[in-house]
């Protein structure tokens, strides 16, 4: 008697397993349909590819893949398929001024003016003119990392003009100097937003200066900086900096649209330390975990990173270079691509989310789409 009862409750047991096994394997798949769903190569706004990951740090639960093409009539992408981060790049950025900051060698509160006045294509004096009055001397690293310096931006505050000119020479090789001969040319010195300190203004323009913040402290291209400092550190094998660098693997990298152009087809140097990484979800769940892990900056410089404040109508909150990111009540800090890509954290769940949607302005809306995926992610586990 004793001995069928110990069969029943094995038998019990494998009859449960399998059925979680079932139920599992039937929410992951339910993930993958609802993504395949969204893949339309033949819209006015093509959608040719999907990438996600998503993780829970708390009990190891994860979903990694990729599905699609890279572009029309080409291989289907895998879950280790590369794309532009974009913006995400920022992250990187500012976690290395906190590095710096650690060490010493800077102070969030100094005035830029202490490592920029002597490259001289900056015309550093004239940087910042509202009124008639000159405030660039009092521009510090913190408003930099947090967008309140006031400065203008070549991509939001001239972007008819400056796509123009993108589709005139889509192979142009850009480096600071010329992004900031442009930044002249359109006059966008005599155009900020505010007085630094006194508002919040996305501008790349920003991360254009902290990069050369970095190349000044570190007597080396920004490239290498965030590869010594980031990625060789935590083995990110698939990911560089497009157009500065060569990738040390091979990569597979989708292609990624603006409506119907192809911006995988052109240059894209332009966008430097606001935006120039080639990354791999797999590659940038690794970076988000070290950051909130404390294995690239300290405590205290999380806590300073993601301090985020108010921003304007209808944009998330800010900190320095982290948006903060409320999807189905799980709050996430992290950074948006403009290639419709976001790596972010949720320190209260222990949630990784990555993501490249191939599109930057697909049929369906993103927030959305992504929410949806992340409650069928939950109810999985």
């Amino acid at each position: 008697m004793l001995e069928n009862n110990k069969i029943l409750k094995v038998k019990i047991r494998v009859i449960c397993l399998l059925f979680f096994s079932n139920l599992v394997i039937g929410q992951t798949d339910s993930i993958s349909q609802r993504i395949v769903s969204k893949i339309n190569p033949h819209s006015e706004a093509p959608v040719h590819s999907i990438l996600l990951y998503l993780k829970n740090e708390n009990n190891g639960a994860i979903y990694n893949e990729g599905f699609g093409t890279a572009s029309k009539l080409s291989d289907a992408v895998t879950k280790q398929s590369a794309f532009k981060i974009a913006s995400s790049t920022k992250l990187f950025v500012a976690t290395i001024i906190l590095q710096l900051e650690e060490e010493g060698k800077l102070s969030l509160n100094d005035t830029i003016s202490n490592y920029l006045n002597a490259i001289d294509y900056l015309d550093f004096n004239n940087l910042h003119i509202k009124d008639g009055i000159k405030y660039s001397q009092e521009i510090t690293i913190e408003q930099l990392l947090a967008h309140r310096s006031g400065l203008a931006d070549i991509f939001t505050d001239r972007e008819d003009e400056f796509f123009e000119l993108l589709s005139q020479n889509p192979d142009k090789d850009y480096t600071p100097e010329s992004i900031m001969e442009l930044y002249y040319q359109f006059n966008l010195n005599k155009e900020p937003k505010f007085k630094p300190g006194q508002g919040w203004h996305y501008s790349d323009i920003n991360y254009l200066l902290l990069g050369l913040i970095i190349e000044q402290l570190d007597t080396s291209k920004l490239a290498q900086s965030i590869r010594n400092r980031i990625l060789q550190p935590l083995e990110m094998k698939h990911t560089f900096f497009e157009y500065y660098e060569n990738p040390i693997a091979e990569i597979n990298m989708i292609h990624q649209y603006v409506g119907a152009i192809n911006f995988s087809k052109l240059n894209t140097s332009f966008d430097w330390a606001g935006g120039g990484l080639v990354s791999t979800n797999s590659d940038l769940a690794l970076f988000i975990k070290a950051l909130f892990n404390y294995k690239l900056i300290n405590k205290e410089s999380l806590a300073k990173m993601t301090a985020v404040k108010n921003t304007k109508d209808n944009e998330s909150r800010y900190g320095l270079g982290v948006y903060e990111f409320n999807i189905n009540g799980n709050i996430y800090y992290g950074h948006f691509g403009f290639y419709n890509t976001f790596i972010g954290y949720c320190p209260a769940s222990k949630l990784v989310l990555s993501y490249s949607i191939s599109q930057t302005n697909p049929d369906f809306n993103t927030y959305g789409f992504v929410s949806e995926l992340s409650i069928l992610f939950a109810n999985k586990q």
